[in-house]
């Protein structure tokens, strides 16, 4: 008989640890559209990143949404249908949301490269300065804030939905697709596919200062906070870092970066806010670092990149 009272207590005590550990977890939600979370596995890895090493039980759970804009994402977080969504930065954003002030990847996608139609591959290739760039019409996302930044600077853009783009490009709607570095290496495979005379250009860069950041809604500061501390313990403790290196995407980009001798043109980022451009320069990549010679520690002015 006490055996059996021992073990009904054994077991209502088991249940009683995991009703607390469930009300304790609390599901973090987030939505994307249908179809493209595995290109942003690394962003996704990085929320999760943040959110394992921030000493809380949160736990992402990622809803695929047929035709989301980002637009409607940005409307159900400030409606509070989700808790987090990551982006690219844009005044508006900053405004609407909390902003988490660690760019998600380093910068990189501030670091374009261009797509382009193989009647104009030998034009791009030939451009040496900006105002030569500037004479190409480049085609960009709908809602991306890239659109606006390349028009403060003086580029004609053709803006269309992200998943038109291609297909405008091979009809020649304008002269270049823009893409982030690691972004284009990682889609060129599946383009080419589908368009063949589509080519990557290797010799030029347009790089401000640009990327992805993390998102919640103004009211939930104490996630904010969690996702805060989480991704400074992560630079912390090397974790970061061991992730950006290992996504198979920025590793090609940052390889590509350090042999290919691109024209590199910056412009300034003419819709970040003072405080976006006071982020901490550790959390930025830094071209010129790729190319340091090894010996003296000096950057290696023989390369593009190092004029930056």
């Amino acid at each position: 008989m006490k055996i059996l009272r021992f073990a009904f207590w054994v077991v209502c005590v088991c249940l009683l640890l995991q009703e607390t550990a469930q009300a304790d977890t609390r599901t973090i939600k987030m939505a994307f559209p249908e179809g493209l979370k595995k290109f942003f596995a690394y962003e996704f890895g990085v929320i999760e990143m943040a959110l394992d090493l921030s000493g809380t039980d949160y736990v992402l759970d990622i809803e695929e949404l047929k035709g989301a804009t980002q637009s409607r994402i940005s409307e159900m977080l400030l409606a509070g249908d989700i808790d987090v969504m990551f982006a690219g930065y844009s005044a508006e954003r900053e405004s609407r949301f909390r902003q988490v002030n660690i760019p998600i990847t380093r910068g990189i996608l501030g670091h374009r490269v261009f797509m382009v139609k193989k009647d104009r591959a030998e034009a791009l290739r030939n451009v040496e300065t900006l105002d030569e760039l500037r004479q190409f019409c480049i085609g960009v996302g709908s809602d991306w804030p890239d659109a606006d930044i390349m028009e403060d600077n003086g580029f004609c853009v053709e803006r269309g939905p992200r998943n038109n783009l291609w297909e405008m490009l091979e009809n020649s709607r304008f002269d270049a697709l823009t893409r982030a570095v690691h972004e284009a290496y990682r889609e060129l495979p599946a383009i080419q596919a589908q368009y063949p005379d589509v080519v990557l250009n290797d010799t030029v860069m347009l790089v401000y200062p640009f990327d992805f950041f993390i998102y919640v809604n103004r009211k939930n500061s104490a996630l904010w906070q969690t996702i805060t501390d989480g991704l400074l313990e992560a630079y912390r403790t090397g974790a970061f870092m061991e992730h950006f290196h290992n996504a198979p995407a920025i590793a090609r980009a940052l390889d590509a970066l350090k042999t290919e001798r691109r024209h590199v043109f910056n412009i300034e980022n003419t819709i970040m806010s003072e405080t976006t451009r006071n982020i901490d320069d550790r959390f930025w990549l830094n071209v010129s670092d790729l190319h340091t010679d090894r010996a003296t520690g000096n950057p290696d002015l023989r390369c593009p990149p190092c004029r930056m």
